[in-house]
């Protein structure tokens, strides 16, 4: 018969194309499916979907998919095998068996994000933070977090690629946490187009760093203005945090 799991997943997207499959490298998808031959005899592959399709070097701690198998194992031997036969930086957390309603993608009620920008430069850190080599006024990015909550077109913080039908995502939570080594940006909502929160970071970056006005971040939101670039954030800072359903 035919089952459905669910799994967690976290994993450091450094070495990796990004989550989906594709010709170009070794993605996270990939390796997953692969891991999961030898429960299937390796007769036919399973075919996993993923809850958010990380860029490349996007990092994930709660990363969720699905897989349909015929199999007499229980969750937990599944996961011992994934995690057997996967690199050292993929390691599936939970797996459980789920009714087949149930959708990695579809079912998702919101998704959570982080990013995290460096205080200082730390060799240990850089795989997994960003630092930029600027003062950063952090009155600003506060008040440019709060402007991102709500439901709008996010035309301009997406990639020119983002092949999305509607631009339409609503914003739940949006703001910076400030600690002693890390500033953290705190973003969650029912979607993200592609590359967005990289992009808001990004930008809201050259605004603490005196080179955009808090104006200009607003004016950008309500697509207001051309005369003002968008900056996307690097990839490593970026973790998928959590997925709610």
């Amino acid at each position: 018969m035919l089952r459905r799991f669910k799994i967690v997943i976290e994993y450091d997207g450094t070495n990796y194309f990004g989550w989906q499959k594709q010709k170009k490298g070794e993605t996270i998808q990939e390796l997953i499916e692969r891991a999961l031959l030898p429960l299937n005899g390796g007769r036919r592959g399973v075919r996993i979907t993923g809850a958010g399709r990380t860029d490349a070097g996007v990092h994930a701690l709660g990363q969720v998919a699905h897989f349909d198998m015929e199999t007499e194992l229980d969750p937990g031997t599944i996961k011992i095998v994934i995690n057997a036969n996967t690199p050292k930086d993929i390691y599936v957390t939970r797996c459980e068996e789920v009714d087949k309603s149930f959708h990695a993608r579809f079912s998702a009620k919101r998704r959570k994000y982080i990013y995290r920008i460096a205080r200082r430069y730390s060799p240990f850190d850089r795989l997994f933070s960003w630092c930029p080599p600027y003062e950063l006024d952090t009155e600003k990015l506060h008040k440019c977090s709060k402007l991102v909550v709500g439901k709008r077109e996010f035309v301009r913080f997406c990639k020119s690629t983002c092949k999305a039908k509607s631009k339409e995502c609503v914003v739940f939570e949006s703001f910076w946490k400030e600690g002693e080594r890390f500033l953290e940006y705190h973003i969650s909502a029912n979607r993200f187009l592609q590359s967005m929160v990289r992009m808001l970071v990004g930008t809201m970056i050259e605004v603490a760093r005196g080179r955009y006005t808090v104006e200009d971040f607003k004016n950008l939101l309500e697509n207001k203005t051309n005369e003002v670039q968008v900056l996307t954030a690097p990839a490593k800072g970026l973790f998928l945090k959590e997925i709610i359903y």
